[in-house]
């Protein structure tokens, strides 16, 4: 009897378990099913999606239709260009000035020979833009402004000790060069102004003098150049004082050399001391542009109304000493158009072919 009871208790065991197995697959078989619902659910939905967006771009194509092409407007501009001034600025030269390479990390070098092969190309992309901003606008005159800092003189030591000519030596040298280009630009202008302005460097005297232009090598070069001119489509206005005017028809253009804003490494740079000098200037007489040097950087503020040149002589010992930015070799150019009494286009003019040439 005892063993039937066993018996019958391990027969429903055996069945419970068996109960239990079904049970499990058949809610794996239903969380499966489950599953598989939901995933054809979202692909249902996403085509759907697929279909309306497809049903939307075509209503769109369906509402182009019709639309033809229209020519575009064909207007000539020959004949109707406006009358305007291409101005180059030269200043900040420093020819006579020594850089090694060693100097600079590499960065520079600069002799006589360099100066001359940077002149050279100077003059090459300035004619180039001359003859690209023709084709645009109608300029007959061209201004060169004479900046200042051709020389780099001998007001300090080390200038002294190294420089590869005597100031007055140099102030030769310069001088024929730029008797080159004036001249050459007057073969391809009906009318050739040059503005000229002191810098601080070609002076006589140890310090700066508030008549600079008494104590200045480049005053004296100025004077003399424009006493022996001999174009007549050249004219001089040498500047006796630190700012020089010049009206442009009616468009008028504050030149100096730039040393008189003072300027000590601000965030800003330059142009906060910069503006507020252009605004103190205004409030005396008004210019509607500012150009200046001295400063080895080139920048066109057209809402600030100034537009500042390079350098010539590219970094140096003493801009690595004072952490300036490095800045290569240019020059600049820009167009005053006269119908629209503003400056349309500033450019650098680079002339740094014998660095990009070791690199």
């Amino acid at each position: 009897a005892l063993a039937n009871r066993k018996q019958a208790s391990l027969t429903d065991a055996v069945i419970a378990a068996a109960a239990t197995a079904e049970q499990l697959a058949a809610d794996a078989e239903v969380a499966r099913l489950r599953a598989e619902v939901a995933a054809i659910r979202g692909r249902y939905k996403a085509a759907l999606a697929q279909i309306d967006r497809e049903r939307e771009r075509a209503d769109a194509f369906v509402g182009l239709r019709g639309i033809e092409g229209k020519k575009p407007l064909t207007k000539t501009v020959k004949g109707k260009r406006h009358p305007a001034t291409m101005v180059v600025l030269l200043s900040d030269i420093h020819c006579e000035e020594t850089v090694r390479s060693e100097q600079v990390n590499g960065l520079n070098a600069f002799d006589l020979d360099v100066c001359d092969a940077r002149l050279a190309e100077l003059s090459e992309r300035f004619f180039a833009l001359l003859e690209h901003e023709r084709q645009l606008c109608k300029i007959d005159r061209v201004v060169v402004w004479l900046g200042g800092d051709l020389i780099s003189g001998m007001i300090h030591p080390e200038l002294a000790e190294e420089n590869s000519l005597h100031p007055l030596a140099a102030l030769r040298w310069i001088g024929e060069r730029l008797r080159g280009f004036i001249d050459a630009v007057s073969d391809t202008a009906s009318e050739v102004l040059v503005v000229t302005s002191c810098g601080n460097h070609g002076r006589t005297t140890e310090k700066l003098r508030t008549n600079e232009a008494d104590t200045s090598y480049e005053h004296h070069l100025y004077v003399t150049m424009a006493a022996a001119e001999s174009r007549k489509n050249v004219t001089w206005r040498v500047g006796e004082g630190h700012l020089n005017y010049v009206d442009l028809d009616g468009f008028t253009i504050r030149f100096m050399h730039g040393h008189a804003v003072r300027y000590q490494g601000g965030i800003g740079g330059i142009h906060v001391p910069l503006n507020k000098s252009i605004a103190a200037w205004d409030s005396t007489r008004r210019a509607d542009l500012t150009c200046l040097g001295h400063w080895h950087q080139f920048s066109w503020s057209r809402s600030g109304r100034y537009v500042t040149n390079g350098s010539v002589i590219g970094p140096s010992a003493y801009s690595v000493r004072i952490k300036a930015s490095y800045e290569p070799p240019c020059q600049a150019a820009f167009v005053v158009d006269h119908h629209r009494r503003e400056v349309t286009r500033a450019y650098p003019v680079f002339c740094d072919r014998d660095l990009r040439g070791k690199k």
